[in-house]
């Protein structure tokens, strides 16, 4: 029997990606004296903020300590006012774009003095950031060494609206793909600018120009990176989500008091955090679905026919259409024990004395203070501050103890 293709799949949602951190903090730190050896990941995909950690994780798993020890250090040492700078120039400038006001000369302008042109955050903390922090050059020793076989980010390219999933392996040699026109993948070197882009969360973050075309976050279209890691033949997939357990509330009656939490206009701020949750989190579930659903009619059609008859008999129809075979995937799926945006919306409030030097967090807090939590969905996407996420690193390290038995299994040959 040949051994299993593992592959982890971190998805995306702003600063919630600390919680993914936390996970692989404690799987790098933790199962090895279980499983007498560091655990394995042979394939490495990310979309969003899961760009960002998996891109880290296959430049430094070749040094487990280092890996987890800087990469928690990052997360829980940032800076809300420095992360979250809100540049008027961009949003007039979006706002004039919006109104068919700004001239083509304008942009063009923009992008001749290294400007990022759209989105209303001011970048460059970010920008710096991966650049620095993130040892890229050293993915391609990695995959040479064997130490991975391929990593995966996906951004989304905004004038064809496909979803772009730029591979880098260790003889730039893809797999089939799929036959799919709304999704592409391009093999070649993870760059900063291809991570950059992959998390440039539409009118926050300004997108990223990769050769002749502009991209934004993957998660447009495609959140969790579920496909790429079945395109490299994984037949076991960990996969990290950020949305919490309880995010799916039970719709209340349509006759509930006029006062009650659900009948209340929703603000801006709730349409932005709830249209977030649906373009970063929501397709998550689907693509789980859709897993198990294909994982019941092979098993079932194995135990039927008492061989593997059925399946190569499948395969040789799917194949065709589909450019790979089907196979049973075995899926280990980890999810946030706590509500994320009811987190972020009581960090804020409790933390708003002292924040009383920072006008930004300031607001934030009072912001807070008068909504339901339900509705700090947006914040718990844009609070990039070591308070809110050292919280989520301890909590990913929790939730990722509390199964440690199964990502034992995971891990064993």
């Amino acid at each position: 029997m040949s051994p299993p293709v593992r592959a982890v799949v971190l998805s995306g949602g702003g600063a919630r990606g600390a919680y993914e951190a936390g996970v692989l903090r404690y799987i790098l730190e933790e199962l090895p004296d279980d499983l007498g050896h560091a655990p394995r990941f042979d394939v490495i995909c990310g979309t969003s903020v899961g760009a960002i950690n998996s891109s880290w994780l296959a430049a430094t798993l070749d040094d487990p300590a280092f890996c987890f020890q800087r990469l928690w250090y990052l997360w829980r040492t940032l800076n809300f006012d420095r992360v979250i700078q809100p540049s008027l120039p961009k949003i007039f400038s979006l706002v004039r774009n919006l109104l068919g006001m700004e001239s083509f000369d304008d942009k063009v302008g923009a992008i001749a003095a290294n400007e990022r042109p759209g989105g209303i955050l001011e970048t460059s903390f970010f920008d710096r950031l991966i650049r620095k922090e993130l040892p890229l050059d050293n993915i391609e020793r990695n995959l040479k060494r064997g130490v991975i076989d391929a990593v995966t980010v996906s951004a989304t390219n905004i004038a064809t609206g496909q979803t772009t999933i730029f591979a880098q392996t260790a003889d730039n040699r893809l797999p089939p793909w799929t036959r799919d026109p709304r999704r592409i993948a391009i093999g070649g070197p993870i760059t900063a600018d291809k991570v950059l882009a992959s998390a440039a969360i539409p009118f926050m973050f300004p997108p990223v120009k990769l050769g002749h075309h502009w991209f934004c976050d993957g998660g447009l279209r495609q959140n969790t990176p579920l496909s790429p890691a079945l395109r490299f033949d994984a037949n076991r997939v960990l996969v990290i989500s950020l949305r919490s357990r309880g995010d799916w509330p039970k719709p209340g009656p349509f006759d509930a008091p006029p006062d009650a939490p659900d009948a209340r206009f929703p603000d801006v701020g709730m349409l932005i955090g709830k249209l977030l949750d649906a373009l970063l989190l929501d397709p998550l579930d689907y693509d789980m679905s859709v897993l198990e659903r294909i994982n019941g009619i092979l098993r079932y059609g194995e135990e039927l026919f008492g061989d593997d008859s059925f399946t190569d008999a499948l395969n040789e129809v799917v194949e065709v259409y589909r450019g790979q075979k089907y196979h049973i995937v075995e899926p280990l799926l980890l999810r946030p024990s706590e509500d994320l945006g009811r987190l972020a919306s009581d960090f804020a409030v409790q933390q708003s004395d002292a924040f009383w030097g920072s006008r930004m967090m300031a607001s934030v807090a009072r912001a807070a203070a008068e909504r339901d939590y339900r509705e700090s969905d947006l914040l718990s996407y844009l609070l990039f501050d070591g308070g809110y996420t050292g919280q989520l690193l301890d909590m990913g390290y929790r939730d990722a103890e509390a199964i440690h038995d199964e990502l034992v299994e995971f891990f064993r040959d």
